[in-house]
């Protein structure tokens, strides 16, 4: 899931083809989840192959030239989706679920879980070399996204969701052939719960923390707090037995309360990025967007839910004119940093 990056005019979603830094791209493309720091107009990446190294990880900067791109060596092809950044530090991780090394060699992908290794991050400073990563264990398991990660003393904190069942059961209700492959459609299958990591970068220990048993995945924030510590993260709640999402969850990261908005009967949204408030006062002084397909009616929408009262539903819904594909999401840009980058 690495590929090449196109850009579009912010304004009139002109196509402007593919990107090129210095015209140069990584021949192993860019990975799925880059990562704006908004602070500094930095674009953090990273991308995967089968050959070595196996990951490399660069840095883009505002003007759109690339500052940095070092290889992280990992002991073989890897599946990794996302990373994470803090102030000073990015995040990237080699997990025990991977393609069958010997299957691989005979061009078969056959995606395993190897319980008896353990998760690796890999810490190293925004501008680092090879040398400077840090490498910390953890509990085997799998990743789809993170949430946020931040520096807290010696420690980094990472957020995201730790997936219980990596290699899940095959799906019950599958057509015939297809049980293995629609098991990973099924995240009750796989089990995803909300977990925080801690690296000491002194002692070189690591301590899990689960902050909720309930599945959930693809969490949102305001992402003014990309990389700093933050109190409210947004996640999406899955339906069982399909890739589909039916509510929202807000935590409280630091009383450690929730609150849940149910989308309805047959009402399935997408992950729900948070659009700051103009003259916000406050983290949470603003809007989660999402696309809700409603399958009774056949029609979709996209709804503005106030982030500080998720449970009172919508403030605004706009009537899209098609049903659209239900979970299609994007991410949130304010009309400020829009016309920031207004092509001449």
């Amino acid at each position: 899931q690495c590929g090449e990056l196109y850009g579009l005019d912010p304004r009139t979603l002109e196509n402007l083809g593919k990107t090129r830094w210095d015209d140069w791209f990584p021949a192993e493309g860019v990975s799925a989840h880059p990562k704006l720091d908004e602070h500094t107009g930095e674009l953090l990446f990273f991308n995967y192959s089968k050959h070595a190294p196996y990951m490399h990880y660069g840095v883009v900067g505002a003007d759109n030239k690339l500052k940095h791109y070092i290889p992280i060596e990992l002991p073989g092809p890897r599946l990794p989706h996302d990373m994470a950044f803090t102030q000073n530090y990015s995040i990237l991780n080699d997990m025990p679920l991977f393609w069958n090394p010997e299957l691989l060699e005979r061009g078969l992908h056959a995606v395993q879980f190897y319980p008896e290794l353990p998760t690796r991050f890999a810490i190293i400073p925004r501008f680092g070399q090879p040398e400077d990563i840090k490498w910390f264990e953890a509990e085997p398991t799998y990743t789809l996204h993170w949430l946020n990660a931040y520096e807290e003393g010696d420690e980094i904190i990472l957020d995201g969701y730790f997936q219980e069942e990596p290699m899940p059961k095959s799906y019950p209700d599958a057509p015939e052939g297809f049980e293995r492959m629609m098991a990973y459609l099924d995240q009750h299958l796989l089990k995803p719960k909300l977990h925080r990591w801690r690296f000491n970068m002194k002692t070189g220990e690591t301590v899990e923390e689960r902050l909720d048993d309930r599945i959930l995945e693809f969490g949102m924030f305001n992402q003014q707090y990309a990389g700093s510590k933050y109190r409210y993260a947004y996640s999406a709640v899955p339906e069982p037995g399909w890739f589909l999402f039916r509510g929202l969850v807000k935590h409280d990261l630091e009383n450690g309360t929730s609150e849940e908005l149910q989308f309805g009967d047959n009402r399935f949204g997408s992950e729900a990025p948070f659009a700051p408030r103009v003259n916000a006062k406050d983290e949470d002084d603003g809007y989660l967007v999402s696309f809700i397909t409603d399958l009774n009616e056949g029609t979709s929408e996209c709804v503005l839910v106030d982030a500080k009262n998720i449970t009172a539903g919508p403030v605004c819904r706009i009537i899209l004119p098609e049903q659209i594909c239900a979970g299609t999401h994007s991410t949130w840009a304010s009309g400020e940093d829009i016309r920031k980058a207004q092509v001449a």
